[in-house]
């Protein structure tokens, strides 16, 4: 059974888990949209992706990091493993 979710995550330890899976920062910072830019993804993954970083708090609420993940194409356990790790 996988865990679950924390229910609020701090944006930069998201990032980090971007950084462990080789996405790295792209394009400009204009309003909340980040781009982050995988130059070989492995099957599943796509190359390019972008989330909307967090106003105010900082935090990235539970059911967002849940679309997120889906977005990037890894399970939950993968996410919470190098999340963790």
């Amino acid at each position: 059974m996988s865990a679950g979710l924390p229910t609020q995550l701090k944006w930069r330890d998201f990032v980090h888990v971007l950084k462990q899976l080789n996405y790295e920062p792209c394009g400009g910072k204009a309003g909340s949209a980040r781009n982050f830019k995988n130059g070989n993804p492995p099957a599943g993954m796509p190359p390019i992706v972008t989330f909307h970083e967090p106003h105010g708090s900082d935090t990235i609420r539970q059911g967002t990091l849940g679309m997120y993940i889906r977005k990037l194409g890894i399970s939950r356990d993968e996410f919470l493993r190098l999340l963790n790790g």
